[in-house]
């Protein structure tokens, strides 16, 4: 064994030995006890209660640049969403920087309890963790599920006439993929929830219009932005968050192709113009 590998495995160990000795009611949450450590130091660095959690986002997004990208939506094979700042995917990177700011803004003294309770309502569906069939992997049904409970506000119709129809069953064409999909009850209850998004609209803006002056006006850092993909059978091309820059908002988000999350180096609008075949417009979303 290389010692690389050795320290991986150590740091490992000790993360899992500290968890078995913290309670067990809010060991669920924890990935490790370091992840759980530095989410409560970004809490308590952007702590501001009573204010928008949305302006939030793109800061905490920033602070996690560099991690590497996990699989954790593969990975699951039961349906949880502990708290891990070690790695995340597209969903999870969204989930998590969300949680963080929401937590930040609420008022009281912040629990690692209750970053893990935040980050459950917004990962799973009525945020009822009962389940990887209630976890939200698709772009269009988180939305329509944390619009509808309050969490976030969507902006694309207010700018945007255009929608695209689509049949969201990426994940059960795709089962070998997903650990938690081996499992036959958990993959038809699944397969039921994505019946619900056959032949779904999908709003979008046009690729062009973050150059529009009304929308470059009402852009805000922290907004979260979804970029389509051109693929049939999903929705997400990318996930994340945009921040302020002196040429204009870049993109903060998981890439799987680059193994981290990164900021794009140029503005939001070149980073879509430059992956334009694979992306046909994008929705705006806030949180709240």
């Amino acid at each position: 064994m290389n010692l690389s590998g050795f320290f991986k495995i150590l740091t490992a160990s000790i993360c899992l030995l500290a968890v078995s000795n913290v309670g067990t009611a809010e060991a669920q949450t924890f990935h490790c006890v370091a992840d759980t450590t530095k989410a409560m130091d970004l809490i308590r660095k952007y702590h501001q209660p009573g204010n928008d959690p949305s302006p939030l986002c793109g800061d905490i997004a920033a602070e996690l640049v560099g991690a590497p990208y996990v699989p954790v939506t593969l990975e699951d094979s039961v349906g949880d969403a502990p708290i891990r700042l070690d790695g995340f995917d597209e969903m999870s990177f969204l989930n998590t920087v969300a949680a963080l700011a929401k937590l930040a803004t609420s008022p009281g003294h912040a629990r690692p309890k209750d970053l893990g309770m935040i980050i459950d309502n917004l990962t799973f569906r009525k945020g009822e963790k009962s389940g990887f069939h209630m976890r939200m992997n698709y772009a269009a049904d988180w939305i329509l599920d944390n619009k509808s409970r309050g969490n976030v506000k969507e902006l694309t119709e207010d700018y945007s006439e255009h929608f695209k129809t689509k049949s969201l069953d990426y994940l059960t064409r795709n089962r070998e993929k997903y650990a938690a999909l081996k499992d036959s009850t958990t993959y038809e209850k699944l397969r039921m929830i994505e019946l619900g998004y056959r032949t779904f609209k999908i709003p979008h803006m046009r690729r062009e219009s973050t150059e529009w002056k009304e929308v470059k006006s009402m852009l805000r850092d922290g907004d979260i932005i979804v970029l389509l993909t051109n693929e049939q059978d999903k929705d997400i091309f990318n996930i994340g968050f945009i921040k302020k820059r002196e040429d204009g908002y870049h993109f903060i988000h998981a890439s799987e192709k680059n193994g981290k999350v990164m900021e794009e180096s140029e503005p939001l609008g070149k980073y879509i113009k430059r992956n334009s075949k694979y992306i046909y417009g994008w929705r705006w979303i806030r949180l709240k």
